[in-house]
């Protein structure tokens, strides 16, 4: 997602991330920072702010982004909820969507296609084969009664991109 966007000339890039008791918001810090020390830009931890998933939480996020001197000109969403409820905040403010301010989410849920200005992109994350692998992993526990080998599984991801992307 930090790739994307760098890609599309966006140099300050927020973040709205998730809970800190949520394994997901680590792994989305060190996706933005690692993205970020790639293309050797600067991390500014300024651009990143939590929300505690709820709307009010996610407006709170919003205030402090768009609040700083030199506010980002993307961000990246914990989730597509988040970003339903950070764009619909931006819009308030009377910013343009994926003009003033590009949005990338997380999740790729059917909910972006009815958003009037969903984000630029979201991030497929593959929750069947997350299901099927849980699965598969339950089972085994419960039928072998066998210790797991391997703690965690890890999932490709993909970027997916339905929409024109606008030069910002």
């Amino acid at each position: 997602a930090v790739h994307f966007l760098i890609k599309k000339g966006h140099k300050r890039i927020g973040l709205i991330n998730g809970p800190v008791s949520l394994l997901a918001t680590k792994e989305r810090m060190e996706g933005y920072t690692d993205g970020l020390h790639g293309k050797k830009i600067k991390i500014d931890m300024s651009l990143v702010v939590s929300t505690d998933l709820s709307t009010a939480g996610t407006e709170d996020a919003m205030q402090q982004l768009l609040g700083l001197k030199n506010p980002p000109t993307a961000i990246i969403a914990f989730n597509d909820y988040v970003a339903l409820d950070a764009i619909r905040y931006a819009r308030k403010q009377n910013k343009k969507i994926n003009k003033d301010l590009s949005f990338v989410s997380c999740a790729n849920l059917p909910i972006t296609h009815y958003m009037d200005t969903p984000p630029l992109a979201s991030v497929e994350q593959f929750p069947r084969e997350q299901g099927e692998k849980a699965m598969e992993i339950m089972l085994q526990l419960l039928t072998r009664g066998e210790e797991l080998k391997q703690k965690n599984q890890f999932f490709q991801i993909e970027l997916e991109s339905r929409l024109e992307l606008i030069e910002p």
